[in-house]
């Protein structure tokens, strides 16, 4: 897959006119971010510096594709628990997060073609990217990953875009491990409209789980307000030998200054799974303020509503300083 990558970067690199370094973007990305999680007791630390680059590839009759990298040294302090790429609470890794190449220039009528690591196509996150940010729209948790190496199809249209995708299943290893694998895909009307609607699909096998899913997303955009929403339907069988139910819902609030250098969030997200007691509810609040066009504060608090089997009531603060330069 990396092999893949690499050789269609360089087809994009000869195939242009121009410079490798016209219409390149990049950015150094340092972010700390302090945990305070009450139910526990544990105050906890994730410290972040990488390189965040997009390049726009151009040749004689136009744009040819684009590509992502973003490479980020990451290192974790008393954070329990740990994330799956870390080793112990403490540990450090450099951390691919998105990186992959999507070819444009064939004929209208053909999708384009994006290799790599992506995010996968699937509900609100397909057009809010939330990579290194507060803002979270719980899409590790309800597919089994966020990111995957793999192929996907994608293209907008006159009046509807779509994105499909067949990745590995092996998360950061671009290879497929016990036999993983994931099928998703998201058709929806045009992202940058003030309404708009999606229709989503999953069907994976990621750390040995098993999952279905569909789902609908909307956005609805009334000057500096926003209401968006996300209900998905599926099953797993985290549940040994047995498949359950599950439903999940997500309904976020939101205001932006109109400046644009203030965003207030609010959050409700469900989830209800066959073979659980109760359902599980909590709230999300959050702010990111832009104190220049480099440095940006945001916070989030998150208070679980009702109580989760054999644990205490999540009630979790997060503070985060970002600089990009």
């Amino acid at each position: 897959m990396k092999l893949l990558f690499l050789t269609l970067y360089l087809l994009l690199s000869t195939s242009a006119d121009a410079d490798i370094t016209d219409n390149l973007r990049w950015s150094l990305d340092a972010s700390a971010r302090i945990n305070v999680n009450n139910a526990t007791n544990n105050t906890s630390g994730i410290y972040a510096l990488g390189l965040d680059t997009h390049k726009v590839f151009t040749g004689p009759t136009g744009d040819i594709g684009y590509t992502v990298a973003q490479l980020y040294f990451t290192k974790l302090s008393n954070h329990t628990p740990f994330p799956w790429m870390f080793d112990s609470k403490n540990d450090s890794e450099f951390i691919i997060r998105e990186a992959h190449v999507n070819y444009t220039a064939g004929p209208s009528w053909l999708p384009n073609i994006r290799l790599g690591h992506f995010t996968f196509p699937f509900g609100l996150e397909e057009s809010i990217d939330t990579n290194g940010r507060l803002l979270d729209y719980h899409h590790g948790k309800n597919l089994g990953a966020k990111l995957d190496w793999g192929l996907g199809l994608n293209k907008v249209l006159k009046h509807l875009e779509y994105s499909m995708s067949y990745t590995l299943g092996g998360k950061d290893k671009p290879q497929s491990i016990n036999n993983s694998y994931a099928l998703s895909g998201r058709i929806g009307s045009l992202s940058f409209h003030d309404f708009v609607i999606g229709f989503s699909f999953f069907d994976g096998e990621i750390d040995n789980i098993k999952r279905k899913k569909v789902a609908i997303d909307w956005q609805y955009y009334w000057g500096t307000w926003g209401i968006l929403g996300e209900i998905a339907l599926g099953k797993d069988n985290k549940q040994k030998y047995q498949w359950q139910k599950e439903k999940t819902a997500l309904l976020e609030l939101n205001k932006t200054s109109i400046n644009e250098r203030l965003k207030l969030y609010t959050q409700y997200v469900f989830l209800d799974r066959e073979l659980e007691i109760a359902p599980q509810r909590l709230i999300n609040m959050g702010l990111s303020y832009q104190l220049n066009s480099k440095l940006e504060v945001s916070m989030s608090a998150r208070k679980q509503l009702t109580t989760p089997k054999s644990a205490e009531k999540e009630a979790l603060f997060r503070l985060q300083l970002r600089l990009r330069y």
